[in-house]
């Protein structure tokens, strides 16, 4: 387990939660001894007590997180006409996939992995009291640049799957379109992957570049980007695009209109740590490189460290941004020990999407098995004695499928309850996909993430620990032919409603 406090008071927070756990678990009794008539009731004040601690214990976790936005099914402002068609909109599909803030405004991305998804671009205004709940999501910047054509034929007018979009210091918002309808049994490249850029100022494109195909192959897998503005000049900017399907990291120079791609062991996944338990179902995903985080700009060099992982993997990795800016070392068969393991993150610490702070130097990952968020300070030795889980919810969260950081000193994170749409059933009458916000500073206050706080150990741990902890039983399903193997073909082929690929 990480260890997730570090103060007195936190420490007795946690006493008080283990202890109404135990009430809990044994219907009010303390385990004394192991035969039920050696069992001995705690007092009904010790009960009444514990309960109130453990209230109070909550508040307090939840008075630091808000949530801010809350769906059970998303819809759409467009015109009548389109949720009409055939196809034009079917409710159970619509899954976010990715969630951004800037300026009141957020702006979140419905992947086409279904039928029925009207845009997959929108934006949401938010404002207090919280949460906004069921918001109609409005197509961004417009309906046109959403909607698909007919005859699904190429349009650079139009984008077809966007999954995680990104603001920067300049107000524009980037993003990826895969350009492709991902949907079980019937993928389709509608036109070649694109990077976009839009102003925020104007709610106006201003770029888009076509990734060509040596950088990749279609845009199956480039489900996150992640942005590297030069400090004083907005024109300097380098996108490193995860590849988690071919293990690969595309880099587009914006500045020269470039893009090429790396290949390294470190972006596929570890088959060790490739199975989940999560709401009670076992599976296993292969995806590979799945976030980058960039560090600040270092003040001799003004290179940045990129800290990447898989999303089947519970280690980190790192590497310079002055190797990733430079075409000519992607062509290299070998990069010596320009990537590097960082360490382990912890036993089932498997990780979405992480991004880091600026200001206070600390990373934040949304841990998928765990349902929390989990904090490291860049400035301490990379082991799980030094990170802290901040926020869990195993009631709402249920894959945190996003997370950022924004210009005000927050961060943000959703959830999409993709598991239940894939392998149970997803219930349009519950409370589904949830976005949350969080004061940083607030958060880590306290917590060995604090730069305050001292590193609890004083070396990193590379690897996990001897007794495999971090491993889960899986009980294999019968795979079935689809791209990337895993449960059902990985995409729900020959079972309707299931599959993978988040």
């Amino acid at each position: 387990m990480h260890e997730i406090k570090n103060t007195t008071k936190n420490r007795w927070m946690l006493e008080v939660y283990l202890f109404v756990y135990q009430v809990a678990q044994h219907h009010c009794y303390s385990v004394i001894g192991t035969e039920r008539s050696q069992r001995k009731f705690l007092p009904a004040e010790m009960v009444k007590t514990g309960l109130i601690l453990l209230a109070t214990l909550v508040a307090v976790a939840y008075g630091q997180v808000e949530e801010v936005l809350k769906w059970q099914k998303v819809e759409y402002d467009v015109p009548a006409e389109v949720l009409q068609r055939p196809n034009g909109y079917i409710p159970i599909g619509n899954i976010p996939m990715g969630a951004v803030h800037h300026k009141n405004r957020v702006f979140v991305a419905v992947a086409r992995r279904r039928w029925g998804i009207p845009s997959t671009l929108n934006v949401v205004d938010v404002s207090p009291p919280f949460p906004n709940t069921n918001v109609v999501l409005k197509p961004y910047p417009n309906f046109a640049l959403n909607e698909l054509r007919a005859d699904l034929q190429p349009d650079a007018n139009r984008i077809v799957t966007v999954y995680r979009p990104r603001v920067d210091r300049c107000d524009r918002l980037w993003f990826v379109d895969t350009g492709m309808m991902e949907i079980p049994g019937n993928f389709t490249v509608v036109q070649r992957p694109s990077v976009w850029s839009i102003d925020l100022t104007t709610n106006q494109p201003i770029h888009r570049f076509e990734i060509p195909k040596e950088a990749v192959e279609t845009g199956y897998g480039l489900t996150s980007i992640t942005l590297d503005v030069d400090p004083t000049d907005c024109e300097k900017v380098f996108v490193y695009i995860s590849d988690l399907q071919t293990y690969r990291m595309v880099v587009y120079d914006y500045a020269n209109r470039r893009a090429w791609r790396f290949l390294h062991n470190y972006f596929f996944l570890n088959p060790l740590e490739g199975d989940y338990l999560i709401q009670g179902i076992n599976f296993a995903w292969d995806d590979g490189i799945f976030s980058i985080a960039l560090g600040n700009p270092n003040p001799a060099t003004k290179f940045r460290t990129a800290y990447f992982h898989a999303l089947s993997s519970n280690s980190e990795f790192t590497v310079s941004t002055e190797v990733l800016r430079n075409e000519t070392a992607s062509q290299r068969s070998w990069h010596g020990t320009d990537f590097k393991l960082l360490g382990y993150r912890g036993s089932k610490s498997q990780s979405s999407i992480h991004a880091y702070d600026p200001e206070t130097e600390v990373i934040f990952f949304a841990l998928i098995q765990q349902n929390a968020i989990l904090c490291w300070d860049t400035n301490k030795p990379f082991a799980p004695q030094n990170m802290a889980i901040v926020y869990k919810n195993d009631r709402d969260i249920v894959y945190p499928n996003d997370l950022s950081i924004d210009q005000n000193g927050y961060v943000w994170f959703m959830t999409n309850s993709i598991i239940k749409l894939l392998y149970t059933q997803l219930s349009l009458e519950d409370f589904n996909f949830f976005v949350w916000r969080a004061n940083i500073k607030q958060i880590i206050k306290g917590t060995v993430c604090d730069p305050a706080s001292p590193p609890n150990v004083h070396s990193g741990q590379r690897f996990g620990d001897e007794n495999n902890n971090d491993r889960v039983t899986f009980f294999e399903y019968k795979d079935k032919d689809g791209p990337g193997g895993g449960p059902y073909g990985g995409w729900g082929h020959g079972r309707p409603g299931h599959g993978r690929r988040p």
